[in-house]
Order: C-alpha cells, then sequence, then structure tokens
C-alpha cells in the first residue's frame, strides 16, 4: 500500500524475536534467583532460554514454509507476530525477584510454588501463542471467526452467567468462612439495614461523624438497593448484588468495545479480561465497597456517549456520580472528553455544570455532618490541609514522585500490567482515570502490599483503562490497515480477497482479535494476585469466631476489633468498632471512641493492630474494677459481658 515504505513494515517483525529472547532470558534469569541458584547457573539457564527461542522461531519458520508453501519471510513475520504472548514472561520477572507485590510469592514461597508459577505462566504463553498462529495459518479459521462473530452475544450472556453463579458463591463462602470482609461491609449492612427503618444512612461504624454513613461517603445509589434488600436483610443480599453487577458490567463494555473496533470477538474477550482484572475479581472477596456498582453505568454512559444519544448518557453519568462522591469529577471529564470528539455546546456545558452542583452538594453535606476529617491520616505527607497538598504538589514534584515510588510502586504495576502497562495510553479515553487515580497516588499509606499488591479503590480506573484499550486496538486497525496487512491476513483472506474492513473477519477485524487475546493473556497471567483471596481454607480461630458470634443476642450493643465479626453482627442499631484516630500520633483522634467501645458485649481477638491502638482502647475489659465477664475464650477469640450488677 502506498505512503507505507515495506522496510517500516517488515523490518520490526525481525526485531520482536530478539527482542523478546532476551525477555525470555530475564525471565529464567529471576526465576533461577527465586531458587536461589549460583549466579553461573542464572547466567547459564538465561542465555540458553534466550538462544532456544530464537532457534525455536527458526524451526518453526523452515517447518510451516515447508507444510504450507509459502514464503520463509511471510511466515517468518507471522510467528514472530504470533509470540507477542512471550512479553509476558520478561513483565513477570519482577514478581520472583520481589521486587513487586504478588500474594502468591510472598513471605519467602517454597521451590514448589516459584516453580508452580514459572510452568503456569509459560504454559500460558505458549498455548495462546499457538491459538494465534491457528488463527493467522489455519485456512479455515475466517469461517471460524464468521460464526463466532455471528454468536457473540450469546456467548457474551453465558459467560456473564457462569461467571455470576461462580463468584457470588465464592464470596458468600468467604463470609461464611469469616474470609476477607471486614468492618466496611458491616458499615454498608448497618446503613441499608437501618434505612429500611427509617434511620436513613445511620452508621455507628463511621468514624468521622457520628451515627451517619455520610462523614464517609456520599452515596446515594445505596437507597435504590432497599427493595432487594428488603427481601433478605442481610450481607449476604449486598453481597449478591454486589457480585451482579460486576458480572453486568461486561455487557455495556461489549458493545462500547464492537462499537469502537467492529468486532464482537474482541467486545467478548475484552470483557472477559475486564471481568478477571485482579483488581476486579478482588472485590468479591473484600471489604464490600459500593465502588463495584460505578463499573456497568460508567460502561453505559460511555456507550450512549459515543452512540450520541444525549437523554440516556445523563441518566448513566448521574447514576455514576450516586454510587459515591469521588466519581464526581467523571462529569467534568466527559465535559473535557466532549470538547475533545468536538461535540455540541449541550454535550459540554450539561457534564460540566452535573459537575459543578454535584460537587457543591457534596462538600455542603461533608461540611454538615463531618466532625473529626481525618485527612492527615491518608494525605499528611503532603501538608495539614488541601490547600498546603495543592501546594506541595506543585512545588516539589520530585518529592511527590519519590512518594508515590515508595508507597504505590506495586499498586501501579499490578494495575497496569493486565493492560498491557502504556498500551492505554494511546487513547484519550485514558483522561478518566486521572481523578480516582490521584487520588489513590496521594495516599500516604501502601495501600497494595499487604494485600499482595491488590488495592481494592480502582474499579473505574480499570473500566477507564478497558476503554483506553479498545481505543487502541481501533488505532492498530488502522496502521495496519494502512501497513497493508502487516502480518495479520489469514490464510484464505490472503488468497480469497476477503474485504479487510470490519465486516467478515479480514484484517481489522483479525488485528482487533489479536490484540485483545493478547491482553486477556495478560490479565490470566495475573491472576496469582488475586489467588490470595479465594476462602479455599479458612483460619485457626474461625469455629471459635463463628460460636461467639452465635453468643451474642441480636438486640443489644456490641463492640469488636475484628472486622470479620463485625460484618456477621452489623444487623442492629449499636455496633462500634476501636476508630482509626485512636492513635497517639494523629492530631485528629476522636476523644470518645474508647467509651462508645464499652457496649453490652464485647468480642475480641489478640490485641496485635498498632495502627487501631487495640490494646489501648480495650483496657477497660481487664482494669481493676471491670464491669465485665468473660463469656467465651477459645482459640484466642474472647467475648466478654457488660454486668450492670457488678462494682463500678
Amino acid at each position: 500500500m502506498t505512503g507505507y515504505p515495506e522496510n517500516r513494515k517488515v523490518v520490526w517483525f525481525y526485531l520482536l524475536p530478539p527482542v523478546l529472547s532476551l525477555g525470555f532470558g530475564y525471565f529464567a534469569w529471576a526465576v533461577a534467583g527465586a531458587l536461589q541458584k549460583e549466579t553461573t547457573t542464572r547466567a547459564m539457564l538465561a542465555l540458553l532460554a534466550a538462544v532456544g527461542l530464537i532457534a525455536v522461531w527458526v524451526a518453526e519458520t523452515d517447518l510451516l514454509a515447508r507444510l504450507l508453501i509459502r514464503p520463509r519471510s511471510e511466515i517468518a513475520r507471522k510467528i514472530a507476530l504470533c509470540w507477542a504472548p512471550l512479553s509476558l514472561l520478561p513483565l513477570s520477572a519482577p514478581y520472583f525477584t520481589h521486587r513487586v507485590a504478588s500474594s502468591f510469592l510472598k513471605d519467602n514461597p517454597s521451590a514448589g510454588r516459584v516453580l508452580a508459577l514459572a510452568f503456569f505462566l509459560l504454559a500460558l504463553t505458549v498455548t495462546s501463542s499457538v491459538v494465534l498462529k491457528i488463527l493467522l495459518f489455519w485456512h479455515r479459521s475466517d469461517k471460524f471467526l464468521i460464526w463466532l462473530e455471528r454468536h457473540a452475544v450469546k456467548f457474551l450472556w453465558a459467560g456473564v452467567a457462569v461467571y455470576f453463579l461462580v463468584f457470588v458463591a465464592l464470596a458468600f463462602l468467604a463470609y461464611a468462612r469469616f474470609k476477607g470482609f471486614h468492618s466496611d461491609l458491616g458499615q454498608y449492612n448497618q446503613t441499608l439495614w437501618a434505612s429500611l427503618r427509617g434511620r436513613i444512612f445511620w452508621s455507628t461504624l463511621e468514624e468521622t461523624s457520628p451515627d451517619t454513613y455520610l462523614g464517609t461517603h456520599i452515596s446515594p445509589f445505596l437507597l435504590l438497593l432497599l427493595p432487594f434488600y428488603a427481601i433478605r436483610q442481610s450481607p449476604l443480599t449486598y453481597l449478591f448484588l454486589r457480585s451482579l453487577a460486576l458480572s453486568l458490567a461486561a455487557v455495556p463494555l461489549f458493545y462500547c468495545v464492537r462499537r469502537i473496533t467492529g468486532s464482537a470477538i474482541a467486545g467478548l474477550v475484552l470483557a472477559g479480561a475486564f471481568l478477571l482484572h485482579p483488581e476486579i475479581v478482588s472485590q468479591h472477596f473484600t471489604a464490600g465497597y459500593e465502588v463495584v456498582f460505578v463499573a456497568a453505568f460508567f460502561f453505559s454512559a460511555f456507550y450512549f456517549f459515543i452512540e450520541k444519544r444525549f437523554g440516556w448518557f445523563m441518566f448513566f453519568l448521574v447514576m455514576v456520580l450516586a454510587v459515591r462522591e469521588d466519581f464526581i469529577p467523571a462529569a467534568l471529564i466527559f465535559a473535557v472528553y466532549a470538547l475533545i470528539k468536538r461535540r455540541s455546546v449541550a454535550w459540554i456545558l450539561t457534564p460540566l455544570a452535573l459537575f459543578i452542583v454535584w460537587e457543591v452538594v457534596a462538600n455542603l453535606i461533608f461540611n454538615a455532618v463531618i466532625v473529626h476529617y481525618g485527612f492527615n491520616l491518608y494525605y499528611g505527607h503532603f501538608g495539614d490541609s488541601p490547600s498546603q497538598m495543592a501546594k506541595t504538589i506543585i512545588a516539589h514534584p520530585i518529592y511527590v514522585l519519590e512518594e508515590i515510588r515508595r508507597y504505590h510502586s506495586s499498586y501501579l504495576y499490578n494495575l497496569l500490567l493486565p493492560a498491557g502497562l502504556v498500551l492505554p495510553f494511546a487513547s484519550a479515553a485514558i483522561l478518566f482515570t486521572l481523578p480516582n487515580l490521584a487520588l489513590t497516588l496521594t495516599r500516604g499509606q501502601d495501600i497494595s502490599a499487604a494485600s499482595g499488591g491488590i488495592s481494592h479503590y480502582s474499579v473505574l480506573v480499570v473500566a477507564a483503562l478497558w476503554l483506553a484499550l479498545a481505543g487502541f486496538i481501533s488505532i492498530v486497525q488502522k496502521r495496519v490497515t494502512a501497513a497493508g496487512g502487516a502480518g495479520f491476513a489469514g490464510q484464505s483472506s490472503a488468497a480469497d480477497g476477503i474485504n479487510p474492513g470490519h465486516q467478515g473477519y479480514g484484517i481489522q477485524g483479525r488485528a482487533a482479535v489479536f490484540v485483545s487475546v493478547v491482553i486477556a493473556v495478560f490479565v490470566v497471567g495475573t491472576s496469582h494476585l488475586w489467588l490470595y483471596y479465594l476462602p479455599v481454607s479458612q483460619t485457626p480461630d474461625t469455629v471459635a469466631l463463628r460460636q461467639a458470634v452465635e453468643m451474642v443476642p441480636a438486640d443489644v450493643s456490641v463492640s469488636s476489633n475484628d472486622g470479620r465479626a463485625l460484618s456477621h453482627l452489623s444487623s442492629r442499631w449499636e455496633v462500634y468498632e476501636p476508630l482509626l484516630w485512636d492513635v497517639p500520633e494523629e492530631p485528629d483522634r476522636l476523644p470518645q471512641g474508647r467509651e462508645q467501645l464499652k457496649a453490652e458485649y464485647v468480642l475480641v481477638k489478640p490485641f496485635m493492630n498498632p495502627y487501631y491502638n487495640d490494646a489501648g482502647a480495650f483496657r477497660f475489659l481487664t482494669e481493676p474494677g471491670s464491669r465485665y465477664q468473660l463469656l467465651f475464650d477459645e482459640d484466642g477469640i474472647k467475648l466478654y459481658k457488660k454486668d450492670d450488677k457488678s462494682s463500678s
């Protein structure tokens, strides 16, 4: 094709195998290091891996050129292209060197665990490479792709159903085994339970203001869940709705990708990859945050934006903002995005006005209800106020970057690796990641290392990354078309002249499928990040904790330093935990925090959390003259009951 020099079209194909061979050698070096091999052994294994990969490329090229009777240069380029999934191996090497946190390799893993992950990654990349070769070399691949394209919607709904059933069952199992969920789930459950009884947004697990959830977040969307929660008033209902919302988010994402790329198969693969992103999967087993509901609304808003259906776009944008105040900037980004896309004034000014109004209302509510603002707890390393924080970021950018590297390097790597690291940055849709990503990166706490590199706060960030990936695929489609196919044409496409447009499966359709498969490989390759959360086992104190929880009557006040218990005890008016501000170094701590812990029943696990200062907070249980009697003591779990007849 004119306008695209032949040497530029071909050279990078021949550079890919040497680069991948070096990466394969680095992967072998890292794995050998994790196995504590000597430097000489590591170097030999790395060299063998690098040279071996080149040898395999040459052998595969010669074999297929003979079998297919095609030019060796053409076969060599296509095989090089099919090796793209092997780039996952060097990118996974930092997990073996422990430079990036991984739950599967934490705490000095055994040689068996290291080898298990290494062989899994090898099997995954080799298998996916074979799949891509079938796509490019099998003479019937066009017919298969067209058939799959026609039935993609059926596979989508079947996949969503299976995903939901599997992960809602795992979420229920995690709850039953006291795994993963902590007091935040109790807070959401208590808020729904109390709102159903007339006290809207009531919560005694709130840390910034007395008896209202609005001191932490503005989430009017929670009220829309009340009709469903009324059917069965239990944390399980909330967990059911969360898993359902996450599963259904794949549907509007599918239609977004299909609309952008013209490929339903790419939409199907990317939708599945989104659901398996570590940040998304982990949501089924963690605290129970309401942020999971934003994904489906955000994808729907974006779909109606690109379809230019203003009414539906605004409806879903309002739903995005209603989920939580963290997502208010999404309206501003939509206004900027509309400006970039040269939309009419209504598309720009209406989201902008919505952003301003919602932001003002949210701040008025916060100012009315917040008694103790925990700014220093999260952002104190940048200043003691938002204005001081802004000054620090502007005046000392190097310091800011160093703080981000110190606290969030694992989080950033684990967030971006499944998306191909830099690939989403090619699309303007990456703008939607900025507000929530900035909010996370400026926190002065390592929110990911303790949990294997996952933060649980990035649902909208991952959603925006996936839309940006769809934009990247669209760019690739245009480039390969301009390059005359660039190796993406299948055997029948090349021979039979199938239209390389969005109809059928020619160059652009294959390019979309190819890139989406590579992204899916990256996502599956990071599944070791969420294996930590699977409720396949239970802690030694699980039985004792369950017995203690069952001993607490339903109509009494209760406090605990065990967040696992609080979610099970939250369907009541009064349930308390040690507050974040009950820390000597924190100037905004609540002075009445310890007093409210003196509930009728107190359930405690061993005191080991200096961050919450739980040992000091519950000193009243055993101090001289205590009014509390020990009812239960097993496996470190203790249950106390206040005896009003005892001397004070």
